[in-house]
């Protein structure tokens, strides 16, 4: 039983692992490189930092190694809470990006799929 119980959690985190496979090596630019072709553009609404990462995660499922990120936005928010009495004050960000697929000497994959 324990057997089962580990080979089926083993399934589950590898098919959690592999959804975003390789975004580590997606780049981030300001502006499209060279020997490019346009796969996708998306809009990410997150607190701080969290757009490029999701960009980047993004990205490879439309088979792209670079996140072109076009715009951004910050805002401040404020919240109060009348039941708990509770102010929050943060910022949110929305980043336009659009994905492309690219070749050259700074696209790199992983070690293993070369």
């Amino acid at each position: 039983m324990k057997k089962r119980m580990a080979s089926a959690l083993c399934l589950v985190l590898a098919g959690c692992a592999t959804k975003y496979a390789g975004w580590e090596y997606v780049r981030l630019e300001d502006k499209v490189p060279e020997n490019c072709v346009y796969k996708m553009q998306e809009v990410c609404i997150e607190p701080g930092l969290k757009c490029y990462n999701w960009h980047k995660q993004r990205a490879t499922l439309f088979d792209a190694n670079t996140v072109v990120v076009t715009q951004t936005k910050e805002q401040n928010q404020a919240t109060f809470s009348p039941w708990s009495g509770k102010f929050h004050q943060g910022s949110v960000g929305t980043t336009l990006a659009e994905y492309y697929r690219c070749n050259g000497v700074k696209n790199i994959g992983p070690v293993s799929s070369r």
